[in-house]
C-alpha cells in the first residue's frame, strides 16, 4: 500500500480551518421594515441576543406574561360579578312589579269602596229625607231600621276605606324602596362597565 503523502498546499488550507473555527461567528443582522411593529423586532431580536440579553427578554417576558394573568384574572372577576349584578337586578325588577301589581289593586280598591261609599251617603241621604215626611208611624219604623243598617254600612266602608288607603301608602314607599335598590344595581353594573 501507497502511503500517502500531502503536499505543503493542503497543509496551508487545514491550518486555515483551524484559525477560522476559533474566530466566534459574526451576528446576524437582522431585517426590519419600518411599518413592523415594535414588539416584533424585539421578539426577533430576541432571538439572536446574547445570554446576557436573553436574561433581560426573559425577564421582560415574564412580567408580560404575569401582567396578562392578572388582567385574565380580572376579566373573570368581572364576569361573576356582571352575571351576579344582572341575576340581581333580575330578581328585583319581578320585587318591582309585584308591588306595582299589588300598588295598583289597593288603588282599584280604594275606587270601589270609595264609590260605594259615596252610594250609601246618598241612600242615606235619600232614606232620612224619606223619613222626615213619613206620616204612618210603621213606616218611620221601617225608615228608621233601613237609615241604622245603612249607617252600619257607612261605618264599615269607612273602616275598609282607611284599610285601604294604608295599604296603599305602605306600598307605595315600599315601591320606593324597591325603585332606590334598581337604581343602585343599575348604577354598580354602569360602573362595572366602565373598568
Amino acid at each position: 500500500m501507497r502511503a500517502l503523502s500531502f503536499g505543503p498546499r493542503f497543509l496551508f488550507i487545514a491550518a486555515l480551518a483551524n484559525v477560522a473555527a476559533c474566530v466566534p461567528p459574526e451576528e446576524p443582522r437582522i431585517p426590519a421594515s419600518a411599518d413592523e411593529p415594535q414588539r416584533v423586532r424585539e421578539s426577533r431580536a430576541a432571538a439572536f441576543a446574547t445570554p446576557g440579553e436573553q436574561d433581560g427578554s426573559l425577564a421582560q417576558l415574564t412580567a408580560e406574561v404575569r401582567q396578562l394573568r392578572l388582567a385574565i384574572e380580572e376579566m373573570a372577576r368581572s364576569q361573576t360579578e356582571t352575571r351576579a349584578l344582572e341575576a340581581s337586578l333580575s330578581t328585583q325588577q319581578s320585587r318591582m312589579l309585584q308591588t306595582e301589581q299589588r300598588l295598583e289593586a289597593a288603588r282599584r280598591g280604594i275606587d270601589s269602596t270609595a264609590s260605594r261609599s259615596e252610594g250609601i251617603e246618598a241612600r242615606l241621604a235619600s232614606l232620612r229625607d224619606e223619613r222626615s215626611r213619613a206620616t204612618a208611624p210603621d213606616r218611620r219604623a221601617e225608615l228608621d231600621e233601613a237609615v241604622r243598617s245603612f249607617e252600619g254600612e257607612r261605618e264599615d266602608a269607612a273602616r275598609e276605606l282607611q284599610r285601604v288607603r294604608t295599604r296603599e301608602d305602605e306600598l307605595s314607599r315600599t315601591l320606593q324602596v324597591e325603585e332606590t335598590r334598581w337604581n343602585e344595581l343599575i348604577s354598580r353594573l354602569e360602573d362595572l362597565a366602565g373598568r
